[in-house]
């Protein structure tokens, strides 16, 4: 499990991840939060704007709702209009709590290590 920092800023929510930064994998446009992740957040963080979020790939205890990945790809259209920076990927996902879909950039996989998890496993921390 581990635990990250989401914040908006100027009404655009990101990942707070400077190691990405850093070790100059891409930009803060890389790290946005877009197509439905902003408004998962907006409610994660009772529209305020910063929420810290646990999440998995494997079940942990107290986790409150699931990520399903229903499928790959992206809308570059969409991320263009939006300022998200290019990307050759991405995943979609419904939450199981309300079936709220959102889509997570290639961010991901360097989060996890690994590629898109099937499921994610998330607590919004106090």
């Amino acid at each position: 499990m581990q635990t990250h920092r989401f914040y908006k800023e100027n009404g655009i929510w990101y990942i707070d991840l400077p190691e990405f930064l850093t070790l100059g994998l891409g930009t803060k446009a890389n790290l946005m939060m877009v197509g439905g992740s902003d408004t998962y957040l907006d409610r994660l963080s009772n529209n305020t704007n910063e929420v810290t979020v646990s999440f998995s790939d494997v079940h942990f205890e107290g986790a409150t709702d699931i990520l399903h990945r229903t499928k790959l790809g992206h809308d570059d259209t969409y991320l263009d209009s939006v300022g998200h920076a290019r990307v050759d990927g991405g995943a979609y996902y419904d939450s199981i709590t309300d079936g709220h879909e959102l889509w997570l950039c290639p961010v991901t996989k360097y989060v996890f290590q690994a590629d898109y998890p099937q499921h994610i496993y998330l607590k919004k921390q106090k």
